[in-house]
């Protein structure tokens, strides 16, 4: 038989005592918690003038406050101008006047671009200090309002108790409320710094390309060269204007923020001249010019990647080889394209530089500068002193130009002086003009410019062809009176630089084909055209020096001036 048995009753005392030790242990609970909070409260008061310790640690805050800290924080420039111009100098000769504008205004673009992503790291860095103090400021107050809250038990008149000790905090806290509050978040203005563009005027070969891709790369910023022959207003065959930043945006692997930090060359910008037109409107000068007022000025482009950066290349590049030796590559016959990417540019911050030779320019400018030679005494308007658009002024003409020395003064051209009322009567707009601010002109080469090119540089001619014979293998010689006819044949050619290049290949064609022989050598009756390039194997080794002693036996490195014939004639006369 199953017997219940019954729980044994809780004697008479146990639960008035139990309900006692609640109430206990619920009132040192919340007194503990809330004299946390208010020692903490306290302790903000305490003002600690050792290292302003807080209840919670902020990187952003600085542990300065006098003047010493107030300093500019983005650091001291890696290079300065001149250590640009030193770098070019390496490769590009003469052109010092040029070379100076240029190497400070890029030295300004890249400097502004420096100081903008410093004031971007630090309005970031104000921001999450913003937010970490309103975040803190929330939380505490949350706390008190959760503190202050009755408490609920069991226990008779509780809640009456409960609110003595929070009504003491906030009466305390009254006092500190402007501690616990935190910065108002104001707009973090910064002084901006406008680009400065730049015009750069020279004859055909005299480096105004060359001299800004070699700044690029040592900067390392992105760098395109469009071309303003195939340029048109939109709507009409040709390419638009915003092709050069989307070329931009190729060099820069589409990244747009190095995009939009980047330098856009504008190469032949005289052909955008306005034309006087009989058939209609003139798509490809004037309107080009109204095209690029907003892009120079600053606009944001949208550009349309049609493929996938993984068939961006117009040709796939071949991986391998099939027995019948047609390249193959390792790509899908049919893949399919990819979808449509949209890449929005801001050109605010790329520096765009205008190159070209304006021809005819300098003779307007002697137009204005010089006045009409009329009867004896009369003023000579200007003077021809070489091949090409090379004339002579006064050189008090040039002194209050930048850069100018009695040194220097012989370099100085005509163009030096140009305006903006100039490149108007030349055919520009008033707006392009007034958006191009750095103007520098590059004076021609003279036969020692070419010389010097020829043997100067890292990577001059010389060193180029010599090195190219070497894998042959053969070896390379010129005579000094050899390279002085190629620098005068190069002159009178009336090319720049880049009839050098011809004038090598012309001599050099022979030799290459008629490879591999162990010793080459060129002399001054090859160049002119009066003998072959000589030959020998490997024991024509005394042979050769005999011939190069022979040629530089009568001058060492001859100095030809070419106002020496003028002046003969006018002594015979």
């Amino acid at each position: 038989m199953l017997t219940l048995c019954r729980r044994r009753p809780w004697p008479h005392w146990f639960p008035p005592l139990m309900q006692k030790y609640r109430q206990v242990t619920v009132q040192a609970g919340r007194h503990s918690r809330r004299l946390s909070v208010c020692t903490s409260l306290r302790s903000k008061q305490t003002p600690d003038f050792s290292s302003g310790f807080t209840r919670s640690y902020d990187p952003a805050l600085e542990s300065g406050r006098g003047p010493m800290f107030r300093k500019v924080n983005f650091g001291v420039p890696q290079f300065y101008p001149r250590d640009l111009k030193r770098r070019v100098d390496d490769y590009v000769v003469g052109q010092e006047r040029a070379k100076k504008t240029i190497c400070s205004a890029i030295f300004n673009h890249y400097q502004n671009l420096r100081r903008r992503r410093q004031h971007e790291q630090e309005d970031k860095e104000k921001h999450e200090k913003l937010a970490r103090q309103r975040f803190a400021r929330d939380r505490e107050l949350s706390q008190r309002r959760w503190d202050s809250l009755p408490a609920e038990d069991e226990a008779p008149g509780q809640s009456t108790s409960a609110r003595q000790i929070p009504e003491l905090c906030v009466s305390e806290t009254n006092s500190t409320s402007h501690i616990m509050k935190p910065e108002e978040p104001a707009v973090f203005e910064h002084i901006k710094i406008d680009k400065s563009n730049i015009l750069v005027i020279g004859p055909t070969g005299v480096g105004k390309t060359y001299i800004l891709e070699t700044l690029s790369k040592k900067i390392q910023v992105p760098f395109a060269i469009c071309d303003c022959n195939s340029l048109t207003q939109a709507g009409y065959i040709g390419q638009d204007v915003e092709s050069c930043v989307e070329r931009l945006l190729i060099e820069a692997n589409y990244d747009v923020k190095a995009t939009e930090h980047g330098i856009v060359v504008l190469d032949e910008f005289d052909k955008l001249a306005r034309r006087e037109t009989t058939t209609g409107r003139d798509v490809s000068g004037e309107g080009v010019q109204q095209a690029l007022l907003k892009l120079v000025e600053g606009t944001k482009v949208t550009i349309n990647v049609k493929d996938n950066r993984s068939s961006r290349a117009a040709t796939p590049i071949p991986t391998n080889y099939n027995a019948s030796g047609a390249p193959t590559t390792s790509l899908p016959v049919n893949s399919p394209p990819g979808k449509v990417d949209q890449y929005t540019v801001d050109t605010s911050n790329i520096l765009f530089v205008f190159c070209g030779a304006f021809v005819g320019l300098d003779k307007l400018i002697l137009q204005r500068v010089t006045k009409p030679a009329m009867g004896f005494g009369g003023d000579v308007q200007s003077r021809q002193t070489g091949p090409g658009n090379t004339y002579t002024l006064a050189p008090e003409t040039y002194s209050h130009l930048a850069h100018y020395s009695p040194q220097s003064a012989p370099s100085f051209t005509p163009i030096d002086l140009v305006t903006a009322q100039d490149l108007q009567r030349f055919g520009f707009i008033p707006e392009i003009i007034g958006r191009l601010h750095n103007i520098c002109a590059l004076s021609p080469l003279s036969k020692e410019d070419l010389y010097r090119i020829l043997t100067e540089p890292r990577n001059s001619l010389v060193a180029q062809y010599t090195a190219l014979f070497e894998t042959y293998p053969s070896q390379l010689y010129f005579t000094e009176k050899a390279l002085n006819a190629i620098a005068e044949r190069a002159l009178a050619a009336d090319t720049g630089a880049r009839g050098l290049k011809m004038e090598m290949e012309r001599i050099l064609a022979e030799p290459m084909f008629d490879a591999p022989t162990p010793y080459v050598l060129i002399t001054e009756a090859c160049v002119k055209g009066f003998e072959k390039a000589a030959y020998w194997g490997k024991d024509g080794r005394h042979e050769l020096s005999r011939r190069l002693e022979e040629e530089q036996l009568d001058s060492h490195h001859p100095q030809h001036s070419l106002e020496q014939p003028r002046q003969a004639d006018e002594g015979r006369g």
